[in-house]
């Protein structure tokens, strides 16, 4: 008699190659334990970095301040520009003049740089409407000065400031500049400061005497 031959020592002694085990499949199914159910360890860490969090979000916080009316100006570093001055009127080899500036004004900033082949002497002020105004002064030809703190500045106009008068060089996208010729040296008024302020500083500046040069 012939018939279907069975394999029970697989079924009984073993299982088939793809039932899988039971520990297997619970293995795969079971969850993680609810995060109530953890120990005390467990919660005194969470507690612990989320102190952390706060203390690093309190700390931006307290760094941080409202207005309500927009962003606020910082203080303007000072600066001694006549000190700066008379130290240039020293070293350079052309006058240099320590002109009297309104008041309200604070002296921001002052350096010596390389300008057309020579040198320039540079002091500015914040004036009191916190814009910024710059005294140049320097032996290089006027025709130079369309170039000072870039350029070009292809348009050329004149302006009276109390007798003398004032070679403006102008351009897109460049500040004014204010020239005036005194002969050995050339004075010259930048910025971003109203025309009044240029003005006030032209003026006191073509009335300043040459400081002194002794060392």
């Amino acid at each position: 008699m012939s018939g279907p031959l069975f394999h029970f020592g697989a079924a009984v002694g073993g299982r088939a190659p793809d039932m899988p085990r039971v520990g297997g499949i619970l293995s795969l199914v079971a969850e993680a334990k609810p995060r109530i159910l953890q120990g005390n360890r467990d919660m005194f860490w969470s507690v612990v970095v989320l102190m952390v969090m706060v203390g690093i979000f309190a700390g931006v916080a307290g760094q941080c301040t409202f207005s309500p009316s927009g962003p606020q100006q910082g203080a303007i570093p000072e600066f001694d520009a006549d000190a700066s001055l008379r130290q240039d009127a020293r070293s350079l080899p052309f006058p240099i003049r320590s002109p009297e500036v309104p008041e309200g004004w604070t002296s921001n900033s002052g350096r010596v740089e390389s300008f057309a082949g020579t040198s320039s002497s540079h002091v500015g002020w914040v004036t009191g409407e916190r814009s910024f105004v710059e005294l140049v002064q320097s032996d290089a030809p006027e025709d130079a000065f369309r170039s000072l703190g870039g350029g070009p500045r292809p348009d050329r106009t004149i302006i009276p400031v109390t007798g003398q008068e004032w070679t403006v060089f102008t351009g897109d996208d460049v500040r004014p500049v204010w020239v005036l010729d005194l002969d050995d040296v050339r004075v010259a008024v930048t910025g971003s400061a109203a025309t009044s302020d240029f003005e006030a500083l032209a003026a006191s500046a073509q009335r300043a005497e040459p400081l002194p040069r002794e060392r």
